[in-house]
């Protein structure tokens, strides 16, 4: 690990998506980039999944809102301050907990496997652990930061590259938290036939069990993603579907991105695109084979017009 990380920022770009859209690959492509490193592990998954730092700096989303308290009225001023430090304490506890427990050693395989392990050393972790438990005590966004720019400057260094790349699916959907912590932040969002995704959604051992089951999650992750990417600037984000860059579109999707990113082309990156990016890869229309009974199609065409009330 060089100590050039230690004086360099790069610049973070966060890919997200609704899971099993193309998040994985798209890491894998940008981390191909002379430009650019990837996060050790591609998902960190501590920033943005439950528990993690996000909810840390900012609370539960699905907390109840807080009532209003008259200035006058000290004794419910001193209760519901009491309640924000309970609960502060808790969510502490379980982001600690699940830092060693949870993410720390991954017994999967990649993207979910290997764990923060593969790319921090234990006794930095503790460190900053340690400084951000100190520092939330004061402001808990400029900790949140603080910890988060530790975190990245202490893993695997290849160079000066001028982004950092984490690829965990729920980034989208808590864009507008992250964007709190990293205002100069970039954002990939990758979209997929939403059929395809429930039917690899079904063969994994998480998640919905059922096809309709899957309409539902799905429903929820594209409409959390697209309320959160609605305050993020144009200039910030990207859309990118899996179907374009792999098969429909391949190179005006290709170089969307390297425009987004002000990058020009790289060999590595446009061998891995050539390679290993392609329509075969994609499997794309499974869902027809899979999942296809009157029963999902007449699920489908509701959600669609429910996405369709969105735009």
């Amino acid at each position: 690990m060089k100590n050039s990380s230690r004086t360099h920022k790069v610049r973070p770009v966060f890919v997200g998506g609704t899971g099993r859209s193309g998040t994985t690959v798209m890491g894998d492509l940008l981390g191909s980039h002379k430009d650019i490193r990837t996060s050790v592990p591609i998902e960190i998954k501590f920033l943005a999944n439950k528990s993690g730092l996000l909810q840390l700096v900012f609370g539960r989303e699905s907390a109840v809102k807080k009532e209003k308290i008259s200035p006058l009225n000290i004794t419910g001023h001193i209760r519901s301050r009491r309640r924000e430090k309970q609960a502060f304490i808790k969510i502490e506890k379980e982001f600690l907990d699940r830092i060693w427990n949870d993410w720390w050693d991954i017994d999967a395989p990649p993207p979910h496997g290997r764990g923060l392990h593969s790319g921090i050393k234990k006794q930095r972790l503790q460190e900053l652990l340690d400084r951000l438990v100190k520092d939330l005590r004061f402001n808990r966004v400029w900790a949140g930061r603080r910890f988060m720019h530790g975190f990245i400057s202490s893993q695997e260094d290849h160079g000066n590259q001028k982004y950092w790349v984490e690829t965990t699916p729920l980034n989208i959907a808590q864009a507008r938290r992250i964007k709190k912590l990293f205002p100069e932040a970039l954002f990939i969002n990758m979209v997929r036939d939403p059929r395809d995704v429930i039917a690899s959604l079904l063969t994994k051992n998480w998640g919905p069990t059922t096809p309709l089951e899957g309409l539902e999650w799905i429903e929820k992750r594209l409409i959390d993603g697209h309320n959160a990417l609605r305050v993020i600037p144009v200039r910030q984000q990207i859309t990118i579907a899996l179907e374009d860059l792999a098969i429909h579109n391949r190179e005006k999707s290709y170089q969307g991105i390297l425009t987004f990113l002000g990058l020009r082309d790289d060999s590595n990156m446009r061998h891995f695109f050539e390679s290993q990016l392609t329509p075969q890869a994609a499997t794309s229309g499974r869902w027809k084979t899979e999942i296809a009974t009157p029963e999902f199609l007449a699920g489908y065409a509701e959600l669609e017009k429910k996405l369709k009330q969105l735009r």
